[in-house]
């Protein structure tokens, strides 16, 4: 009988402290000793702030906008700005890179023919944003041209650039 007890006892010791930790209200009572030298009550509260919006959803966001697209008028050789910006709230830690790739290597084709024109992009690759930015730009412009027109028939030609975003989640 004793061990049956002592193992109900033991059991209801682990159920007790199982029991999940609540959030409670405190209270400054007259029978509470002064803990100040002046005879203050004190209470210590923490406040503490959380990673979700109100609505449980995560709180950090960010956009980077870019140009929908860039026009050349037959022969302009001027470089176009392929500039982006990025607004961001991370979390601590956190970061954002943002690259700009030309592809097909910067190809452009007539449609529905195999003639073909080349833009460069200069200052591409990948750019890191840390946590907090209002608008920021990248270091060195990202910028699209045409070197030259020589020997091709006139057209409207097309090619694309790749703006690519990664979020970098904080290491724990």
């Amino acid at each position: 009988m004793k061990k049956i007890i002592s193992v109900l006892l033991a059991v209801a010791m682990l159920a007790a402290l199982m029991v999940p930790a609540f959030a409670a209200d405190i209270t400054i009572s007259k029978d509470e000793p002064a803990a100040g030298p002046d005879g203050a009550q004190t209470a210590t509260v923490d406040v503490v702030t959380k990673t979700t919006n109100t609505d449980g959803a995560d709180a950090y966001t960010y956009s980077v906008t870019f140009p929908a697209s860039f026009e050349f008028a037959w022969g302009d050789t001027v470089a176009k700005s392929a500039a982006y910006k990025v607004t961001s709230q991370l979390l601590l830690g956190a970061s954002l890179d943002v690259a700009v790739a030309a592809n097909d290597g910067g190809q452009m084709k007539a449609t529905g023919t195999d003639k073909t024109l080349t833009f460069t992009l200069t200052n591409g690759g990948s750019e890191n944003f840390k946590e907090v930015n209002d608008a920021a730009a990248p270091v060195a412009t990202p910028q699209v041209s045409i070197a030259s027109y020589a020997g091709v028939p006139i057209a409207v030609y097309t090619g694309t650039l790749t703006y690519s975003v990664t979020y970098n989640a904080p290491t724990p």
